[in-house]
């Protein structure tokens, strides 16, 4: 009997250190796996307006396999074809994880180029005494850097990069209402009013009379001046509108620009028709209808 006893002790023991062993191991301990970490490498685009920069992302830790999902729709781990601007990532691991960042991608600006509160360039265009901004403003702050109620066509921000973004005529003014206001509009430029409007007209061949008639489409050849390609260099984009209601429609057709000319409980816009040569002006829309912002530069 204790022959048998004495062999079973030896037996048992090694067993239950090894068992021992193999539950504390370090490399299954909890809490052991390095923790999930990003790093985001841009390549700037290389002229403006450009679409050569690229993003590398480092993955470090966590579990693989990762998962990756881009601001811009993308699901590999490095993006490239990119126009300026920033992107975000979120990476997740295995065992869902997670991992975020963000990282501007940069440009040349332009000389004369204008920069709003986020960096967001515009060229300029000089049209008789006036300079504009050449893009439609697609800033989501104000000039206090308070976040502002903006949209892009669609609620989709590739067209925001496009088209530039639509605006409540509140939003736009900022809450003035004051001719001339700056508005959302970087500083030293402002919302261009009804009056200034007509300036533009007439050096691009309006009469005087033709501008002051008011809800019709006036000045033949003056829309096409100001629309893509046209002499003025003005190059309207044709960003359509967001209804009250929350719809969009007439993108790549219609441009509607708001003025900072009130006009009753409504305010003064232009319109722009890829398919008409002419410049409508109205004060029939309420102001909760958003539309695009040109600015000007303050004299």
């Amino acid at each position: 009997m204790c022959r048998v006893n004495y062999f079973i002790k030896i037996t048992l023991v090694p067993i239950l250190f090894l068992g021992l062993f193999y539950c504390c191991s370090p490399e299954t301990e909890p809490g052991s796996v390095e923790p999930l970490s990003i790093e985001l490498i841009s390549i700037d685009v290389t002229t403006f307006l450009g679409s050569d920069g690229s993003i590398r992302l480092e993955v470090t830790g966590g579990s693989p396999p990762y998962s990756y999902s881009w601001s811009n729709g993308s699901a590999t781990k490095d993006i490239e074809g990119l126009t300026a601007g920033v992107y975000s990532v979120i990476v997740k691991d295995a065992i869902d994880s997670t991992a975020t960042g963000s990282v501007m991608v940069k440009q040349p600006i332009p000389e004369n180029a204008v920069l709003d509160i986020e960096g967001n360039i515009y060229t300029t265009v000089k049209i008789g005494d006036q300079i504009w901004m050449k893009q439609n403003l697609r800033v989501s702050f104000a000039p206090d850097s308070t976040e502002i109620i903006s949209y892009s066509y669609n609620d989709e921000q590739k067209n925001a990069e496009t088209f530039g973004k639509l605006y409540t005529w509140d939003v736009a003014m900022n809450g003035s209402v004051m001719e001339k206001a700056q508005g959302i509009c970087p500083a030293g430029w402002h919302i261009p009013s009804d009056e200034e409007w007509k300036i533009l007209e007439m050096q691009l061949g309006m009469t005087s009379q033709e501008a002051d008639i008011s809800n019709a489409w006036r000045g033949q050849g003056v829309g096409t001046k100001l629309g893509k390609g046209g002499e003025s260099g003005y190059e309207a984009l044709y960003a359509g509108r967001r209804t009250s209601s929350g719809t969009y429609n007439l993108l790549n057709q219609y441009e509607y620009i708001w003025t900072s000319t009130e006009s009753g409980q409504y305010a003064w816009r232009r319109c722009l028709d890829i398919a008409i040569s002419t410049v409508g002006r109205y004060n029939t829309f309420p102001k909760t209808y958003a539309f695009s912002i040109r600015c000007i530069k303050d004299k």
